[in-house]
């Protein structure tokens, strides 16, 4: 016996556009929810930059002096954001890179009035007329801070600024939805992994680098098989990060792309003519070659931080890095078993607790409450998953948190074969 036929009955006219215009009107308050949380994660971020270039005090004790303009190489030149800081050392380096009459600037300061004077300075210096445009490494105040001071030398051109968008955040993609004005707010020309941008006497590769921020990207120079670092790599500091795991991940790719860059050999990549000198010497803003190296021959595996001098040999200083956050891991977790021997009844130490500890006296306390303190939740964060840490929930009551989570060795960590982590050669963080 055959099935009797089933037939659908056909929506309704005004159903179907009831049913479209519910669908219109759940997108419209989608969007305008996810508006008002990119307003707020801007309004934050903004807060945060303003927080950290007002009050994060003096930078650490003990920095060489960095001249304002330096000639690093004959493609590099290196300009100070004129914002020293505990977070951001002598300041934040900004880069011209090429040899031509246009070249690239590599992140642009936090807005510094003195910045924008000791750009044009260096570039009238060394015959830069304009510039191919901005690449930022990351979102953070101390890098994209000073763009609209550096727009506002070449009224007449719109200087596009690359970075990897972060949409969810606000941030707009140059040419996506109708945004085509590469001067509005938030607005940016998208950097892909592996994009590649080029001016004479510099080709610059971006490579992902996520970790330290989730937009982070770092810059290979080809032609002198150098790396713009930007805050993956400090010299004076160790860095801070969102997320550990993809930190380390992005240090292990940086290692891996500068040691081959180093392979290839060392030698004299070629000279743009000059003695590395140049400017009108006042205000200490003479350009000269720094590390005690002629500006026409440049060794590989130069790293060029966003934060401190020039790292020669970047293939130790990546490899230092990464022992060094096994080392403070080591650091957290000898705490913690000597706190749980002390007083097992108090059910281990709370992440403030323990940042206290390993860190109050060597840093400032907006960099103990910031920077440590979110360091040292990561790190708990990957010990808990790792099984090496027992996190316990703090107690609540109708949904107030009263008391924060406790962590403690576990079992496995308290054998006698646990011994204390040795020295370490990078400082504070």
């Amino acid at each position: 016996m055959r099935a009797p036929l089933t037939t659908r009955r056909a929506t309704p006219p005004r159903a179907h556009a009831r049913a479209v215009a519910a669908e219109e009107e759940e997108g419209e308050e989608r969007g305008a929810r996810h508006r008002v949380v990119a307003m707020i994660d801007a309004a934050k971020e903004g807060a945060s930059a303003f927080v950290a270039a007002n009050f994060a005090g003096p930078p650490p004790r003990g920095l060489p002096p960095l001249p304002p303009i330096a000639k690093l190489s004959p493609r590099v030149i290196r300009v100070l954001g004129q914002n020293p800081s505990a977070f951001t050392l002598q300041g934040t380096n900004t880069y011209l890179v090429g040899t031509g009459k246009t070249r690239w600037l590599i992140d642009t300061g936090e807005g510094k009035r003195a910045y924008a004077p000791l750009l044009r300075r260096a570039m009238k210096a060394h015959g830069v007329e304009g510039l191919e445009g901005v690449l930022l490494t990351h979102w953070h105040g101390d890098h994209v801070g000073g763009l609209a001071s550096v727009r506002a030398m070449f009224p007449d051109v719109a200087v596009v600024a690359h970075k990897r968008v972060r949409r969810d955040k606000g941030e707009k993609a140059l040419g996506e939805g109708g945004n085509e004005d590469p001067r509005a707010a938030r607005t940016y020309a998208d950097v892909a992994d592996g994009a590649v941008f080029r001016a004479t006497g510099a080709t610059i590769r971006a490579m992902h680098t996520p970790g330290h921020s989730e937009d982070h990207v770092v810059f290979v120079l080809e032609e002198e098989g150098a790396m713009f670092a930007g805050d993956c790599v400090l010299n004076g500091n160790t860095a801070t990060f969102e997320c550990l795991t993809e930190y380390s991940a992005s240090l292990e790719r940086m290692e891996r792309e500068l040691r081959a860059a180093v392979d290839e050999g060392n030698g004299n990549d070629g000279d743009d003519g000059g003695d590395g000198k140049a400017g009108d010497g006042d205000d200490g803003g003479e350009i000269t070659p720094t590390d005690g190296n002629n500006a026409s021959v440049v060794p590989r595996g130069r790293l060029y931080p966003s934060h401190g001098e020039v790292i020669r040999d970047g293939v130790k200083k990546l490899a230092e890095y990464r022992k060094h956050r096994s080392w403070r891991e080591n650091i957290f977790m000898d705490e913690l078993r000597d706190g749980w021997r002390r007083d097992p009844r108090s059910g281990g130490m709370t992440a403030a607790e323990l940042c206290d500890v390993v860190y109050s006296r060597q840093v400032s306390w907006l960099v103990l409450k910031t920077a440590c303190a979110h360091i040292t939740s990561q790190h708990l964060a990957k010990m808990t998953e790792e099984g090496r840490v027992v996190r316990e929930e703090g107690r609540a009551l109708w949904g107030w948190v009263l008391s924060s989570p406790r962590y403690r060795p576990a079992a496995s960590e308290m054998g006698e074969n646990a011994g204390r982590a040795r020295a370490d050669p990078l400082s504070a963080r």
